[in-house]
This record gives C-alpha cells, structure tokens and sequence, in this order.
C-alpha cells in the first residue's frame, strides 16, 4: 500500500482526509511544514505524495515546497496542495515550484481520490519513461563503445593485411 503524507494545521482536516485515504493508502500526518520535513527527511523514499496546505503557522506551505525543491524532493514526490485558495497567483507560484494539482476546500471524497490516483499514474509512468530512457543510453554508450574497439580493431587488420603483403612481395 502506498503512502501519503498529508499536513495540515487543522485536525478535522486531517482526519477527513484520512477517513477519505485509508481504505487505499497508508495516511501519515504532519501539523505543520516542520513536522512535514522531518517525516519526509525519515521515509522521503517511501512517501507516494504529499498533500500540502499552504497556510499554517510556523512554516507554511511555500516553506514546505521550497525546502523539497532545495533537497530535490519535489522531482520523486508529486505534491497536491489542499488549500481554500483561489487566487490564480498563489496556484502559479506553486506549479512554479513544481505542484502537480490542487485539491480545494471543502473536500470532495471523489475529486480527492480521483486526484491522488492520477497524480500517482502520471508520476509512476513518467518515473517508468526515465528509467527506460536511462537504460537506452546506456545501451547506446555501449554499442558506441564496441563500435570504436571494433574500428580500432579494422585499422589493425587493416595494417596486418599490410604488412603481410609486403613480406609476401619481398618473399
């Protein structure tokens, strides 16, 4: 079962989300930024996604994100924000710092499952794309390779021929 990290300063809202999550997923929680990085510093490879609220006190949001950018965390764990925001300019600067989705409050039990499951499809295929991308570039650095031992190769047998030839016209 995967994991997923919600944080978020109001209780009833993590335990909404929770009752929402946990028949799919394995729910952990964070009050707020600092208890968020903490959790993703200790399981950061086994967090599926992270859903963020963005106003808390202490450390909000913002903070949260860009402290995963600085660790490069934001690259291996989709983040949805949970937020009551509307404001195109606090949803453009969180896909600049690399949001997949927004989850609005009031929470909608079929909008948020619908969500999480398609950012983890999306997340898990593109993961998938680099990996074959990866082994194709490596297969490539080694067919590269074996092409420039094998030219290395001709142009020896080429100067054997040579050398056999002119033994032979000596001979």
């Amino acid at each position: 079962m995967q994991r997923i990290l919600v944080v978020d300063d109001v209780e009833i809202n993590r335990e909404l989300l929770r009752n929402m999550l946990e028949e799919d997923y394995i729910v952990e929680m964070a009050e707020d930024g600092v208890q968020a990085i903490h959790s993703l510093a200790k399981h950061c490879e086994g967090i599926a996604a992270v859903l963020l609220d963005l106003q808390m006190p202490g450390m909000n949001g913002f903070a949260v994100m860009e402290e995963m950018c600085l660790r490069g965390w934001m690259k291996r764990i989709p983040v949805l924000v949970i937020s009551g925001e509307y404001a195109i300019e606090v949803e453009n600067r969180c896909f600049e710092l690399g949001v997949c989705d927004f989850i609005h409050k009031p929470f909608e039990d079929s909008i948020v499952r619908n969500r999480i499951r398609n950012t983890l499809e999306l997340f898990s295929r593109r993961n998938q794309l680099e990996r074959k991308v990866k082994e194709q570039e490596e297969i490539i650095r080694i067919q590269a390779e074996k092409l420039r031992e094998e030219h290395s190769f001709n142009r020896l047998m080429m100067e054997y021929r040579s050398a056999i030839r002119e033994v032979e016209t000596k001979l």
